[in-house]
């Protein structure tokens, strides 16, 4: 006899929401299913283990997906703990009444696969009507006297409810009549493909049309003591599809004080580096079955390149089992994930510092993103930063720098646009001569990166380019110039005031006849220029032209300027000076204008040379 019966008044509203908004995506309907036929087979295990009387006992425990073109339907059946009319009423019957939370409640003996029912909110068997017309239910409950009930309804106002005769195999089976604007899942590979997102890792066989497909053993799940460095790696490759191995991988296997099992890899390569954004992630699962594709909610986001999984039985799902509740124990499991990993990177860095040079000059901006945007973990981080440095052909640390070096209170460095033209820049000339190495910064988020570590084991970081950085022993050569060294720093001055804030002479140099250096506590030039670029209303701060008083080409143009009465080509001659000096940094504000005053003198020099010649 059939019985039918009206949805509560609530229903109807709920089923609506369900349809149109609480799901994403349409394919979410055959995850929901999946995992409802793997708590079906959980339950009926129990059962099993508590010695109870298994109708159809010895019955290949599986999930099978048939799809008929004919008819437009699919079917997902499992031969699990099957459904008697009451049951299915009150499972099917009533939106948001959880059938596996209420069979937990009547369990009073705990067992270890309680963890793998993950039907919280009862409402994931409605998402078969984001694509079905009218949905069918046959159940045959495991116990043996009860008989088979069918389910059907539109999803509208009412379901019916009948009893079947004849022989049935224990379990349910949901049969969907497709929309027309469905017809997409009839196709086996589309079917296969959502499987292979959501629920290859289900510990139950699953059959399409009668053929098994591949699963993948959940890694994350082994204990890591009984893994081989191959099994991650094919694991590996099945997560990325690719066939290179990563660079390096963190497992992490803990029960206490929370549930945290992971997997995160570090890839061979960076996809940025060529423009590309990665749309994979380190992916979220609850009982291994997909909810996210990233863990935007358990990592940083300076470590969005890594890729993985995550799972945790201790985290709450919002309704629809697509996203992460604001749950206490997701920062907590954050943090944990985090912590883990950078330790990890440390461990890396000692052990196999080839690897560790290539992860850095893939992903090494990521960790700089996460000093500069002021991570927690930034004092961390500063200690797996690797710079070029003068005394050394690779990439050192910090921590490195402060080994060779006798100034343990500072760590000098320079701003530069590569390592081969800073090598040869005049700043590093006294560095050189005393053997104390200096740090080479090339990109120029590192100048940023300085400024927002502050100290480093309360190391002052020190700008060889401005003015106050002067190794020990340094004279200021200001106290002791003589009168004429003083009248031509003032009429230098004088000549350039628009282009420089100072003239001075100094012993910072060696070889070099001059420079340009920053005020204190001025960005560097290259910084500057940047942060012109980018504002055209920013100002530039002027810089100090410094004078090396033993160099030869000084004496000679200090004798130039005090004695020439061509006022204009004394000019001339200075601009010259800082067109030279920024040309040293591998930069020249205006070309043309140097250009002009490199011909001016040219022309001057020859005409000379043929007056001394006639």
């Amino acid at each position: 006899m059939t019985r039918r019966i009206k949805f509560k008044s609530e229903v109807g509203r709920l089923l609506e929401i369900v349809v149109h908004s609480l799901y994403k995506h349409r394919e979410i309907f055959l995850r929901e299913l999946v995992s409802n036929s793997v708590d079906a087979l959980n339950k009926l295990k129990i059962k099993k283990l508590a010695g109870e009387e298994i109708f159809d006992g010895d019955v290949e425990e599986r999930i099978d997906i048939k799809i008929n073109q004919n008819e437009k339907t699919i079917e997902v059946s499992d031969t699990g703990i099957g459904m008697t009319e009451d049951e299915i009423i009150e499972n099917l019957g009533t939106i948001a009444h959880s059938g596996t939370k209420k069979f937990l409640e009547m369990i009073e003996k705990k067992s270890d696969l309680e963890k793998d029912l993950i039907g919280q909110f009862g409402v994931g068997f409605y998402s078969v009507f984001m694509v079905a017309e009218k949905v069918e239910v046959v159940s045959k409950s495991y116990k043996k006297d009860a008989p088979a009930v069918r389910w059907r309804s539109d999803g509208r106002e009412r379901f019916e409810v009948d009893t079947l005769n004849g022989d049935f195999k224990r379990g349910t089976t949901v049969k969907i009549f497709l929309k027309e604007d469905a017809l997409e899942f009839l196709s086996e590979s589309r079917i296969e493909a959502v499987i292979d997102r959501y629920s290859r890792f289900v510990p139950y066989p699953i059959y399409l049309n009668g053929r098994k497909l591949k699963q993948v053993k959940p890694l994350w799940l082994e204990n890591p003591a009984n893994l081989k460095e191959e099994d991650y790696h094919e694991f590996y490759k099945y997560l990325t599809k690719s066939e290179l191995k990563p660079l390096s991988y963190l497992h992490i296997f803990s029960d206490a004080p929370f549930d945290l099992k992971a997997i995160i890899f570090i890839p061979p390569f960076s996809l940025a580096k060529f423009g590309l954004e990665d749309t994979t992630g380190v992916r979220f699962y609850n009982r291994r079955v997909l909810i996210a594709e990233k863990t935007e909610e358990l990592l940083p986001d300076y470590l969005r390149f890594l890729k993985g999984v995550v799972d945790s039985e201790d985290i709450q799902l919002n309704i629809s089992r697509e996203t992460i509740q604001n749950d206490p124990v997701v920062l907590k499991l954050k943090k944990t994930i985090t912590s883990r990993f950078i330790k990890h990177l440390k461990e890396f860095l000692k052990k196999d510092r080839a690897n560790y040079n290539i992860f850095f000059e893939e992903f090494g901006v990521y960790l700089k993103e996460g000093i500069v945007k002021d991570y927690p973990e930034k004092s961390d981080l500063a200690e797996l930063l690797l710079f070029d440095c003068t005394e050394e052909k690779e990439k050192i640390t910090l921590s490195e720098y402060l080994e060779k070096t006798d100034y343990k209170d500072s760590i000098f460095y320079i701003v530069g646009e590569n390592r081969e033209s800073v090598e040869k820049s005049p700043y590093l000339e006294q560095f050189y001569k005393k053997g104390v190495p200096v740090l080479i910064l090339t990109q120029i988020l590192d100048e940023t990166v300085i400024e927002h570590i502050g100290k480093f084991k309360d190391a002052e970081f020190k700008l060889i380019t401005r003015e106050d950085v002067k190794l020990d022993g340094e004279k200021d050569g200001e106290k002791s110039i003589e009168e004429m060294d003083r009248k031509f720093l003032e009429k230098v001055k004088e000549i350039l005031k628009d282009r420089i804030y100072d003239a001075v002479v100094s012993s910072r140099l060696v070889k070099s006849p001059f420079c340009l250096v920053s005020q204190k506590n001025a960005p560097s030039y290259q910084m500057e220029r940047v942060m012109s670029s980018l504002n055209k209303f920013y100002v530039p701060s002027k810089r100090i032209l410094e004078f090396n008083p033993s160099h030869p080409l000084y004496k000679n143009l200090k004798n130039f300027v005090l004695n020439s009465d061509n006022d204009e080509f004394v000019e001339t001659i200075l601009n010259a000076v800082v067109d030279n000096a920024e040309l040293a940094e591998g930069f020249l504000n205006d070309i043309p204008r140097a250009v002009e005053r490199y011909q001016e003198i040219l022309s001057a020099l020859l005409e000379n040379t043929e007056n001394k010649t006639n």
